[in-house]
């Protein structure tokens, strides 16, 4: 009888496991490390690419298209209308602040919801050319895997304090 009794919890203990693999959401704890490394990539060629005015790579490189800043109203349908927002947002920054240098986001959390899906917390603090700080605000960003790997696909604004996380 104990042994009927062993082999059946043996058995749950066994379908679990194989119920949790089976789930398409599951992340193993060896992918969700391997995912925030690849996401906390894209976000750090974002940040790159954009410091150095090269928008263009974002179609491609960063963001899905279409993509949308929730809560805004805004959403960007083409290449050339990512574009057109960010050389005009990097202009107009430019122009209120001829110091700023560059953008760098300091990660507060990534939460990785599925193989597909992650959300990543953080803020953003543009800098001047003597690394003094012009502004800090918080974003969260959604990512998605895509056939061409990890890309943004929206991002919403919040405050720097707040943070995102599982």
């Amino acid at each position: 009888m104990k042994k009927i009794i062993l082999s059946i919890i043996a058995l749950f203990i066994a379908v679990g496991v194989s119920a949790q693999e089976f789930n398409p959401n599951f992340v193993a704890p060896s992918q969700e490390i391997r995912i925030k490394e690849e996401v906390k990539l894209i976000i750090d060629r974002y940040y790159t690419y954009f410091s150095a005015n090269e928008m263009d790579k974002f179609p491609t490189e960063t963001h899905t298209i279409p993509w949308k800043i929730l809560g805004t109203g805004r959403s960007y349908d083409s290449a050339e209308a990512s574009n057109e927002n960010y050389y005009g947002s990097f202009a107009t920054i430019k122009e209120n602040n001829p110091e700023y240098a560059r953008s760098v986001f300091t990660i507060q959390d990534i939460c990785v919801i599925s193989p597909r899906a992650a959300l990543v917390s953080g803020y953003n603090t543009r800098r001047a050319d003597d690394n003094s700080i012009i502004t800090m605000m918080g974003t969260v960003y959604i990512m998605e895997l895509t056939d061409a790997g990890w890309r943004i696909n929206s991002f919403a604004g919040k405050s720097v304090d707040k943070v995102v996380s599982c």
